[in-house]
């Protein structure tokens, strides 16, 4: 009986007799070459739950607020005043209907201390905090949880504690491929490229401590070897579960587009 293509007894070849010898000799020769790469290091807490966050004095002391900016005022025994202040674009917050106090470029502490200079009221009466930090961004690219993004800066956050206020990596991630890029174009200087191994950094609390990200950094994460391997596999390859879309990231970690961003002087309490 003819095969399906119309083989007959006594044909050298067929093609409807898969998999043929060099379909399997080259399934093999993959499989050997995945088994043969080198692996990336196990990251088992991919989400880096157990990494300590950047404490908030260090971050608020660090952290200079600019337009458009939305603080959070509270002085005790002065209701009257707003509890949302947001910087309008000549970087100034208003009190009240003719008091105003330019802020921009400083620290929480700083506006504390303006904030309780100008009321005459003493310091430990002033809790001043940024309630969203809408002026400046670290973009996040490659093997992260939520996908490529800009996440909200809100000080100098070390890596680890920005990662895992990101969310954490994929499981297609390299851990030991993680590059830390900064223009510097606002200082005048040439551009950095910094290549860091989490393993390292997590073994290492010193040093993790050390690397801060500033605004406008660039994080990337790495895919891995082998998760370069299967992407690039055939998809009738049986057995390889092929990475889709992960969930959407947190909202609190995408920073809104500052094109479309209308700002108010002033958003009085209640």
């Amino acid at each position: 009986m003819p095969g399906p293509c119309g083989y007959l007894p006594g044909m050298k070849d067929c093609s409807c007799q898969v998999p043929t010898r060099k379909v399997l000799a080259a399934t093999w020769l993959l499989l050997g070459l995945c088994c043969g790469c080198r692996q990336s290091p196990v990251l088992e807490d991919r989400a880096l739950s157990r990494i300590l966050a950047t404490p908030l004095r260090e971050l608020e002391n660090g952290y200079l607020v600019h337009p458009p900016d939305v603080l959070a005022l509270k002085v005790t025994g002065r209701e009257d005043l707003p509890r949302r202040l947001a910087l309008g674009n000549d970087g100034r917050v208003q009190l009240s209907n003719s008091l105003f106090l330019e802020l921009d470029g400083q620290t929480v502490p700083e506006i504390a201390r303006r904030v309780a200079d100008l009321l005459d009221v003493p310091i430990e009466s002033v809790e001043v905090a940024v309630a969203e930090h809408k002026s400046q961004v670290i973009f996040l690219e490659g093997e992260v949880a939520g996908s490529a993004r800009a996440v909200p800066y809100h000080g100098p956050e070390s890596l680890l504690s920005f990662l895992k206020r990101a969310g954490g990596l994929t499981a297609g991630a390299a851990p030991e491929r993680v590059t830390l890029r900064r223009a510097n174009a606002a200082d005048g200087k040439a551009p950095e490229s910094q290549e860091t191994n989490l393993n390292r950094l997590i073994e290492r609390p010193s040093e993790a401590n050390d690397l801060r990200l500033h605004a406008f950094d660039m994080v990337v994460v790495e895919p891995s070897r082998k998760s370069i391997f299967l992407d690039c596999l055939p998809p009738w390859l049986s057995g390889v579960n092929r990475r889709g879309p992960g969930p959407p990231p947190d909202p609190s970690t995408v920073a809104e587009p500052s094109s479309s961003r209308t700002v108010d002087t002033a958003e009085p309490g209640p």
